[in-house]
């Protein structure tokens, strides 16, 4: 079976750090500049979650389990259809599981994607999963204990390192049936935020869409100032229904980045777009989408285009160094 076991930091959410939500390693606080990029491992990011482990140079895929992960070849940098167990150390000894990716797609070399227009959506990553097959556990749910090597006994947990598949024959023949069993049969709640297509679709429970145009985007705007992006989603959708004007597909794309439906913003973003293409918020927000999906000569078009569009200089000066650091890496690459 493809299986890793991954040890991780301890967080709440996995979504950054808060003031709420700072990560431990084993009972102490990691600093927000010795932190990896596991702090991001149940974020959603345009519906997958991408998930990072602490790991010096490749993945090394064991010889023996080559043939089962596919990765015969020495050229084969992926796996498919592999199920990641994120585990974290509440002390120094025993892990808990956190969460798990199902049907993981396995990288053997580290990720990186950069964000040219916000670095807080860089991405480094070994792993990526649909969102809808990642589940993270409450905190009072976090009960299955994985035990270290040095207490359990060889090839019983985690040694040295913070990635262990697990092939000792303990590990396949017991271990691994019983933690598969344990997340196929839980039907627990998950504390990961997963945007579904009925949320995206969704109009307000109480909405009546013979309300006047304007009143039903303040409803909208009212929700997006305290941050409930689907609650503003779902009046703004009754906005659309009842007309679609560049203003209105415009806060709802803002919604949609918000929620990192970056994909689903774009597409209404260029709809504004023909309509009103002088609109700088519009064009600003479809230069942030295209760089979080990696289309950066889209994100290039919209820059030039700022410059265009925006009379402040010291803005201009920003969009060409932006523009400049672009074509750099990119001429790297």
């Amino acid at each position: 079976m493809k299986i890793v076991f991954c040890n991780i930091v301890w967080m709440k959410k996995y979504q950054g750090i808060t003031d709420d939500d700072k990560p431990k390693y084993c009972g102490d606080y990691v600093s927000e500049e010795a932190a990896g990029g596991d702090i991001f491992n149940f974020s959603e990011y345009n519906g997958k979650c991408y998930g990072y482990v602490r790991n010096e140079g490749d993945l090394m895929i064991p010889d023996h389990l080559a043939k089962d992960f596919e990765m015969e070849q020495a050229q084969q940098e992926t796996a498919s259809g592999v199920l990641v167990v994120w585990c974290a150390f509440k002390d120094k000894n025993t892990a808990r599981i956190v969460g798990w990716y199902k049907n993981a797609v396995l990288w053997r070399k580290e990720q990186y994607r950069p964000s040219f227009t916000n670095p807080e959506y860089e991405l480094d990553y070994f792993f990526e999963a649909d969102a809808k097959d990642c589940c993270l556990l409450p905190g009072n749910q976090r009960t299955y204990k994985i035990e270290r090597a040095s207490k359990a006994g060889k090839g019983r947990g985690f040694g040295h390192t913070d990635i262990w598949f697990a092939d000792s024959p303990y590990a396949r023949c017991e271990m691994i049936p019983a933690v598969v069993d344990y997340i196929e049969s839980y039907e627990g709640p998950r504390d990961n935020f997963v945007l579904t297509e009925e949320m995206i679709k969704a109009l307000p429970a109480d909405a009546d869409c013979a309300l006047p145009q304007e009143d039903l985007i303040q409803k909208g705007l009212s929700l997006f100032e305290k941050e409930d992006y689907t609650g503003a989603l779902s009046w703004f959708n009754a906005a659309v229904r009842n007309r679609k004007t560049p203003e209105v597909l415009y806060y709802t794309a803002f919604c949609l980045y918000n929620l990192a439906a970056f994909d689903k913003a774009r597409v209404l973003l260029e709809k504004s777009l023909a309509s009103r293409p002088d609109s700088l918020p519009a064009m600003e927000l479809l230069a942030f989408c295209s760089d979080m999906t990696g289309d950066w000569e889209t994100t290039l078009e919209c820059l030039a285009k700022m410059i265009g569009l925006t009379q402040d200089e010291e803005a201009k000066t920003m969009i060409r160094d932006t523009i400049t650091q672009m074509h750099t890496y990119l001429s790297e690459e």
